[in-house]
């Protein structure tokens, strides 16, 4: 798994936080459960290219107990901070570790992790409204990155108008990946 050449990294615990916050009262399954759903909803809304470039970083307080620390799941990588204090650490190492930061959106609303991406030049999304945006069928990524066919398809969205007629084919997000030398 090389997250250097990465578009998207995501708190993955930061971005389920409002969904399953502490101390909530739940059978020993709920992170599990939030877990996949949030994976779920990048395969649902995330295309496929994308997806192989995304990172989702939890912390390894509680990974599931029959996988790797490292591993793909629905086309996405996930990886859980073992020999970290915690995500944030390793966050930060991938995005100084990222081969082309300014292609690279951090998903995190921790201002620790805001600070280090925009040093690097990285674009910063709150967790929270990255996910509505995400879910509303607008996939958040640095400008650069899509950037057309995310501009276009966002007004479109905005003003109300149809945007099913203006989903990508498989053919051009593939265009667009190879335009912007993310294969």
């Amino acid at each position: 798994m090389d997250a250097s050449r990465s578009v998207l990294l995501i708190d993955g615990y930061n971005v389920i936080a409002p969904v399953a916050p502490p101390g909530r009262l739940a059978d020993s399954l709920w992170l599990h459960r939030e877990r996949e759903r949030l994976l779920q909803r990048l395969r649902e809304h995330l295309p496929e290219k994308v997806r192989q470039l995304t990172f989702v970083i939890f912390d390894a307080a509680n990974p599931p107990l029959d996988s790797e620390d490292q591993y793909t799941a629905l086309g996405v990588n996930i990886r859980f901070a073992v020999g970290y204090p915690e995500a944030d650490d390793l966050i930060e190492e991938l995005i100084a570790a990222c081969a082309t930061p300014k292609r690279l959106a951090v998903v995190s609303s921790d201002h620790r992790l805001q600070v280090s991406a925009k040093r690097r030049s990285a674009t910063v999304f709150d967790s929270e409204a990255w996910l509505e945006q995400l879910v509303s069928g607008r996939v958040g990524l640095a400008p650069g990155v899509f950037e057309r066919l995310a501009g276009t398809y966002q007004d479109n969205f905005e003003q109300g108008k149809d945007t099913d007629s203006l989903l990508p084919s498989p053919n051009e997000v593939d265009a667009w990946l190879k335009e912007f030398d993310l294969e």
